[in-house]
């Protein structure tokens, strides 16, 4: 096993072990935590709206993401959504095309299906672990203007567990942070880049719910 391989099968394993250990000091048994999910999903949904962004790298260059999410959240305590993500940062390499060398830039985008359950919170705190499943694609584009190509494109699939905490700052503004782990399902493996990485996660939510009650109802 390689050494990339190692550090992201204990990084996984770690993630996994230290999100199990909250949600059960978090709750008496699994069927508390059950019960709790299937009782929030009874509830009547509220519109919730965030920007995302998150550091990880890729081969060891790092790099930011920049995304935006739109769901529902049910009780306060569930969150279930659609996202979209796509790589911020200017990451070129040379591409091979037709016996030239092409300077081109990395393009990685997908849409990332997510549920977010908070497992504490209080009038300002709140801690949470979010899952996103992404699924996309990615490909190299050419810097020259006149070859208008996706050099190697191809699907991905993505899997991103994580924790994180969120600070409400303002009535209907809130920030957070939190770290996780980008584990590549499906690469692609004709872009030679390592995508699997541990992910930093910095968000701005807007409280949609605080205005709906303040304004409209």
């Amino acid at each position: 096993m390689s050494l990339i391989s190692l550090r992201t099968f204990f990084m996984v394993r770690i993630l996994i072990l230290f999100i199990s250990g909250i949600l059960l000091a978090s709750n008496s048994s699994a069927q508390t935590f059950e019960e709790e999910i299937k009782k929030s999903m009874l509830s009547k949904p509220r519109f919730e709206f965030k920007f995302d962004g998150r550091n990880s790298f890729i081969s060891q260059s790092g790099v930011r993401f920049f995304g935006l999410k739109a769901g529902l959240q049910f009780d306060g305590n569930v969150s279930i959504g659609m996202g979209y993500n796509f790589l911020w940062s200017d990451l070129r390499a040379d591409v091979s095309h037709n016996s030239r060398l092409l300077s081109s830039e990395l393009v990685f985008r997908y849409f990332s299906p997510y549920v977010d359950y908070v497992f504490y919170r209080d009038s300002r705190w709140q801690l949470s672990i979010p899952v996103q499943i992404g699924l996309g694609e990615s490909f190299y584009r050419p810097l020259d203007d006149e070859i208008n190509k996706r050099l190697n494109r191809g699907f991905v699939a993505s899997y991103e567990p994580a924790i994180a905490f969120e600070y409400r700052f303002l009535k209907y503004f809130g920030i957070g942070m939190g770290v996780g782990y980008r584990l590549m399902i499906v690469p692609n493996r004709r872009v030679e880049e390592q995508f699997t990485s541990p992910v930093y996660i910095f968000k701005l939510k807007v409280y949609f719910e605080r205005l709906v009650d303040d304004y409209i109802e």
